[in-house]
Protein backbone atom coordinates (compact mmCIF):
# COMPACT_ATOMS: atom_id res chain seq x y z
CA UNK A 1 0.00 0.00 0.00
CA UNK A 2 1.41 3.35 -1.09
CA UNK A 3 1.43 6.29 0.97
CA UNK A 4 -0.85 8.67 -0.41
CA UNK A 5 -1.85 12.49 -0.07
CA UNK A 6 -4.55 14.12 -1.86
CA UNK A 7 -4.52 18.03 -2.29
CA UNK A 8 -8.27 18.54 -2.44
CA UNK A 9 -8.48 17.76 1.54
CA UNK A 10 -6.56 20.66 2.06
CA UNK A 11 -8.35 24.08 1.41
CA UNK A 12 -7.39 25.75 4.81
CA UNK A 13 -3.42 25.61 4.20
CA UNK A 14 -2.50 28.25 2.81
CA UNK A 15 0.18 28.39 -0.31
CA UNK A 16 1.22 31.50 -1.17
CA UNK A 17 2.07 31.56 -5.05
CA UNK A 18 3.61 33.51 -8.22
CA UNK A 19 5.60 35.78 -5.35
CA UNK A 20 8.18 36.44 -8.39
CA UNK A 21 6.03 38.72 -9.94
CA UNK A 22 4.27 41.46 -7.45
CA UNK A 23 1.46 42.75 -9.08
CA UNK A 24 0.37 38.81 -9.84
CA UNK A 25 1.28 37.40 -6.51
CA UNK A 26 -0.87 34.96 -4.83
CA UNK A 27 -2.07 35.18 -1.42
CA UNK A 28 -5.19 33.39 -1.63
CA UNK A 29 -4.08 30.09 -3.23
CA UNK A 30 -3.96 27.40 -0.59
CA UNK A 31 -2.66 23.45 -1.09
CA UNK A 32 -6.44 22.44 -2.65
CA UNK A 33 -5.46 24.85 -5.48
CA UNK A 34 -1.66 24.87 -5.70
CA UNK A 35 -0.16 22.32 -3.64
CA UNK A 36 0.03 19.49 -6.33
CA UNK A 37 3.93 19.54 -6.49
CA UNK A 38 3.97 19.46 -2.53
CA UNK A 39 2.10 16.53 -2.77
CA UNK A 40 3.90 14.86 -5.11
CA UNK A 41 7.36 14.83 -4.14
CA UNK A 42 5.93 14.36 -0.11
CA UNK A 43 4.24 10.99 -2.11
CA UNK A 44 7.46 9.82 -3.61
CA UNK A 45 10.33 10.76 -0.95
CA UNK A 46 7.83 8.58 1.68
CA UNK A 47 7.08 5.70 -0.48
CA UNK A 48 10.65 5.71 -1.66
CA UNK A 49 12.60 6.45 1.46
CA UNK A 50 9.98 4.12 4.01
CA UNK A 51 10.62 8.17 6.06
CA UNK A 52 7.63 9.81 5.76
CA UNK A 53 7.86 13.62 4.27
CA UNK A 54 4.52 15.04 5.32
CA UNK A 55 3.06 17.65 3.16
CA UNK A 56 3.82 20.46 5.85
CA UNK A 57 7.18 19.84 6.10
CA UNK A 58 7.38 19.73 1.85
CA UNK A 59 5.32 23.18 2.40
CA UNK A 60 8.13 24.53 4.46
CA UNK A 61 11.02 23.77 2.57
CA UNK A 62 9.16 25.06 -0.76
CA UNK A 63 8.57 28.93 1.13
CA UNK A 64 12.43 28.37 2.50
CA UNK A 65 13.86 27.95 -0.55
CA UNK A 66 11.59 29.78 -2.61
CA UNK A 67 10.30 27.71 -4.69
CA UNK A 68 6.80 29.16 -4.63
CA UNK A 69 7.56 32.17 -6.92
CA UNK A 70 6.07 30.04 -9.63
CA UNK A 71 2.07 29.71 -10.39
CA UNK A 72 2.51 26.32 -8.05
CA UNK A 73 5.56 24.95 -7.06
CA UNK A 74 8.97 25.42 -9.02
CA UNK A 75 10.31 21.96 -8.91
CA UNK A 76 13.19 22.78 -10.83
CA UNK A 77 14.29 24.79 -7.32
CA UNK A 78 12.91 22.34 -4.81
CA UNK A 79 13.60 19.00 -5.77
CA UNK A 80 17.34 19.65 -5.28
CA UNK A 81 16.70 20.36 -1.62
CA UNK A 82 14.09 17.15 -1.48
CA UNK A 83 17.27 15.24 -2.85
CA UNK A 84 19.93 16.60 -0.58
CA UNK A 85 17.56 16.86 2.74
CA UNK A 86 17.14 12.80 2.37
CA UNK A 87 20.42 12.06 0.55
CA UNK A 88 18.84 10.59 -2.85
CA UNK A 89 20.06 10.90 -6.42
CA UNK A 90 18.36 13.14 -8.43
CA UNK A 91 17.97 13.24 -12.06
CA UNK A 92 15.97 15.94 -14.14
CA UNK A 93 15.28 15.80 -17.35
CA UNK A 94 12.18 15.90 -20.10
CA UNK A 95 13.12 12.64 -21.54
CA UNK A 96 10.95 9.87 -20.86
CA UNK A 97 13.15 6.95 -21.77
CA UNK A 98 15.64 8.18 -18.48
CA UNK A 99 12.03 7.86 -16.52
CA UNK A 100 11.47 3.93 -18.00
CA UNK A 101 15.03 3.09 -16.88
CA UNK A 102 14.99 4.87 -13.66
CA UNK A 103 11.40 3.34 -12.90
CA UNK A 104 13.19 0.05 -13.85
CA UNK A 105 15.88 0.47 -11.09
CA UNK A 106 13.44 1.07 -8.42
CA UNK A 107 13.37 4.64 -8.86
CA UNK A 108 9.99 7.23 -8.47
CA UNK A 109 9.65 10.64 -9.95
CA UNK A 110 7.70 13.66 -9.68
CA UNK A 111 6.20 13.99 -13.51
CA UNK A 112 4.93 17.33 -14.53
CA UNK A 113 1.49 17.73 -17.12
CA UNK A 114 0.82 19.76 -19.62
CA UNK A 115 -2.91 19.86 -19.35
CA UNK A 116 -5.10 20.80 -22.42
CA UNK A 117 -3.66 21.33 -25.66
CA UNK A 118 -7.04 23.18 -27.61
CA UNK A 119 -4.68 23.87 -30.87
CA UNK A 120 -4.04 20.05 -30.64
CA UNK A 121 -7.32 18.83 -30.02
CA UNK A 122 -5.83 17.21 -26.59
CA UNK A 123 -7.69 17.53 -23.79
CA UNK A 124 -5.27 16.69 -20.55
CA UNK A 125 -5.59 13.15 -18.85
CA UNK A 126 -4.51 13.95 -15.50
CA UNK A 127 -5.19 17.78 -15.24
CA UNK A 128 -6.71 20.31 -17.72
CA UNK A 129 -4.48 23.19 -16.64
CA UNK A 130 -0.51 22.07 -15.54
CA UNK A 131 -0.13 19.71 -12.85
CA UNK A 132 2.56 17.26 -10.65
CA UNK A 133 1.74 13.57 -10.47
CA UNK A 134 4.32 10.63 -8.46
CA UNK A 135 5.03 7.94 -10.83
CA UNK A 136 6.15 5.16 -8.04
CA UNK A 137 6.11 1.96 -10.04
CA UNK A 138 6.95 0.01 -13.33
CA UNK A 139 6.09 -3.22 -14.41
CA UNK A 140 8.51 -5.52 -15.84
CA UNK A 141 7.31 -4.60 -19.39
CA UNK A 142 8.52 -1.32 -18.89
CA UNK A 143 5.57 0.22 -20.04
CA UNK A 144 3.21 0.17 -17.70
CA UNK A 145 3.27 2.98 -14.93
CA UNK A 146 1.30 3.48 -11.79
CA UNK A 147 0.72 6.70 -10.90
CA UNK A 148 -0.71 8.53 -7.62
CA UNK A 149 -2.50 11.42 -8.18
CA UNK A 150 -2.90 14.43 -6.04
CA UNK A 151 -6.12 15.50 -7.30
CA UNK A 152 -7.51 12.29 -8.00
CA UNK A 153 -11.48 12.79 -7.48
CA UNK A 154 -14.28 9.73 -8.58
CA UNK A 155 -15.46 11.26 -11.53
CA UNK A 156 -12.14 12.23 -12.91
CA UNK A 157 -11.14 9.92 -15.55
CA UNK A 158 -14.67 9.39 -16.96
CA UNK A 159 -14.68 12.80 -18.63
CA UNK A 160 -14.68 12.75 -22.74
CA UNK A 161 -10.60 12.58 -23.82
CA UNK A 162 -9.71 10.55 -20.46
CA UNK A 163 -11.95 7.71 -20.66
CA UNK A 164 -9.81 4.56 -21.27
CA UNK A 165 -6.44 5.84 -20.36
CA UNK A 166 -6.28 5.23 -16.96
CA UNK A 167 -7.11 1.99 -14.62
CA UNK A 168 -8.44 2.87 -11.33
CA UNK A 169 -7.72 0.57 -8.16
CA UNK A 170 -8.15 3.01 -5.47
CA UNK A 171 -5.62 5.87 -5.57
CA UNK A 172 -3.07 3.39 -7.60
CA UNK A 173 -3.60 4.35 -10.95
CA UNK A 174 -2.63 2.84 -13.60
CA UNK A 175 -1.55 3.42 -16.96
CA UNK A 176 1.17 3.31 -19.69
CA UNK A 177 4.81 5.59 -20.45
CA UNK A 178 3.67 6.47 -23.45
CA UNK A 179 0.37 8.09 -22.33
CA UNK A 180 1.87 9.60 -19.56
CA UNK A 181 4.64 11.27 -22.16
CA UNK A 182 2.31 12.80 -24.15
CA UNK A 183 0.55 14.44 -21.04
CA UNK A 184 3.56 15.54 -20.09
CA UNK A 185 5.05 16.99 -23.51
CA UNK A 186 5.53 20.66 -22.94
CA UNK A 187 3.53 23.42 -24.60
CA UNK A 188 5.82 27.28 -25.06
CA UNK A 189 4.14 30.08 -23.94
CA UNK A 190 2.77 31.12 -27.46
CA UNK A 191 0.27 28.68 -27.09
CA UNK A 192 -1.22 30.16 -23.72
CA UNK A 193 -4.15 32.46 -23.42
CA UNK A 194 -3.48 35.74 -21.93
CA UNK A 195 -3.20 35.17 -18.19
CA UNK A 196 -0.91 33.80 -15.15
CA UNK A 197 0.40 31.08 -16.47
CA UNK A 198 2.01 32.60 -19.80
CA UNK A 199 2.94 35.57 -17.86
CA UNK A 200 4.75 33.98 -15.53
CA UNK A 201 6.65 31.72 -18.57
CA UNK A 202 7.50 35.10 -20.12
CA UNK A 203 9.02 36.50 -17.08
CA UNK A 204 10.70 33.25 -16.00
CA UNK A 205 12.35 32.76 -19.73
CA UNK A 206 13.36 29.23 -19.06
CA UNK A 207 15.21 27.37 -22.02
CA UNK A 208 15.47 24.29 -20.01
CA UNK A 209 11.74 22.62 -19.91
CA UNK A 210 12.63 19.31 -17.02
CA UNK A 211 9.10 17.36 -17.29
CA UNK A 212 10.31 14.48 -14.75
CA UNK A 213 12.27 14.56 -11.56
CA UNK A 214 13.62 11.22 -11.28
CA UNK A 215 14.70 10.07 -7.94
CA UNK A 216 16.48 7.12 -6.95
CA UNK A 217 18.56 5.66 -3.55
CA UNK A 218 22.13 6.16 -3.25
Amino acid sequence: MYYYVNQTRYPHVPYPTLTAIPELARNDTTVRSAGCGLCSVSMVVTNLTGTEFPLIDALELSLAVNANHSPGTDMDRLAPYVAERFGLKLVMTDDPEQLRQSLLRGGMAVANVTGDRPEENYVGLFSHGGHYVAVVAIEPDGEHVTVLDPSQLPDKFHEAGREGKVVENGFCLHTTLSILAEDCRFRPAECYPEGEFKSWMEFDRRTVHNRYYLFEKE
